[in-house]
């Protein structure tokens, strides 16, 4: 007799607490220098592959704009800010996890960031995955995904 089970994706508790405070506090010493995300990710989690796809700005002296990093527990991170006056774009892919954790991650990061400028989520029909701006203007935009392999944290900030 052959048994076969199948077991749905569920969520691996993976999403480490933020310490906004903290992390503000770094950023503010760094002089707004620090990557507040990838600080969050090697505090909390093991480096697996450090930068790698690394992205050159010609228009910047060859200056490092973009890259991945991976970590343990198949979290990735990858950052973009290449060309003259471009947004910054952040990519962090987790394990699958539930919503309202994704959506607690995110507002604790941004709690992270020295802004007066107010967030808010706004509802889609997908629900509420979207955060950014009251006034939906510039500033820092944040967009969960899902599937049954992973979450992704779609971040672009920018006027």
């Amino acid at each position: 007799m052959i048994l076969s089970l199948s077991i749905p994706a569920q969520e691996i508790s993976v999403l480490k607490e933020v310490d906004s405070k903290r992390l503000k506090a770094d950023f503010v010493k760094s002089n707004y220098q620090m990557n507040i995300i990838l600080t969050h990710l090697k505090n909390n989690y093991k480096v697996t592959a450090d930068k790698y796809d690394i992205i050159q700005d010609e228009e910047m002296g060859n200056t490092e704009c973009g890259f991945t990093v991976d970590f343990e527990k198949n979290i990735k991170y990858t950052f973009n800010n290449c060309g003259e006056a471009s947004p910054v774009r952040e990519r962090i892919v987790f394990p699958p996890a539930k919503i309202v954790n994704l959506r607690k991650w995110v507002e604790q990061i941004y709690a992270a960031y020295p802004m007066d400028i107010k967030n808010i989520w706004y509802p889609d029909k997908y629900g509420v995955r979207k955060y950014g701006p009251e006034n939906k203007e510039e500033g820092c935009y944040y967009t969960i995904s899902q599937s049954k392999v992973d979450s992704i944290i779609e971040v672009w900030c920018g006027s």
